[in-house]
């Protein structure tokens, strides 16, 4: 019975010692990466919509497609790029590192703008090229590659 009684008393008071009466220190990892103001996340995540959308009517025979229904989803594209370019406009950071970022998805933004501007006006004219997608898809991979680098907190 000693022994239970023992056990028993050595189990709570290890249990109770462990719990600290309840307070419980937490341990808080620190994000040290450079802050951005915009969500870079939502931003690449359109950037891979549009990317399909645009891979898809490249696929489609020239002369399969619906013109006023190809430019009206290119121009919602557009509509999307430039309500993104309007948020980074004269946005600024505290680190050099967060703002040459910014710089660099402005810069994919404007060349998949120019890229859609481009295809708008092949598909008018029934061009069966589409423009050089080489600059754009380099700019989005370095977009997409970088996006880890940095913490979102909004302004």
């Amino acid at each position: 019975m000693k022994k239970l009684l023992l056990s028993v008393s050595l189990f709570a008071g290890t249990t109770m010692g462990l719990s600290a009466c309840g307070s419980t220190g937490t341990v808080e990892t620190i994000d040290d990466r450079p802050v951005i103001h915009f969500d870079a996340a939502s931003i690449i995540s359109s950037a891979r919509d549009h990317h399909i959308k645009m891979l898809t009517l490249s696929s489609i025979p020239r002369d399969d497609v619906n013109v006023p229904g190809a430019v009206e989803e290119l121009q919602g594209m557009q509509a999307d790029n430039d309500t993104y370019l309007a948020e980074l406009e004269g946005l600024q950071h505290e680190v050099s590192a967060s703002d040459e970022y910014k710089d660099l998805v402005v810069e994919y933004l404007e060349a998949e703008n120019a890229y859609i501007d481009q295809t708008i006006e092949n598909v008018y004219a029934g061009s069966i090229s589409l423009p050089n997608r080489f600059s754009m898809d380099t700019l989005y991979s370095r977009t997409n590659a970088n996006v880890s680098d940095f913490r979102y907190e909004p302004k």
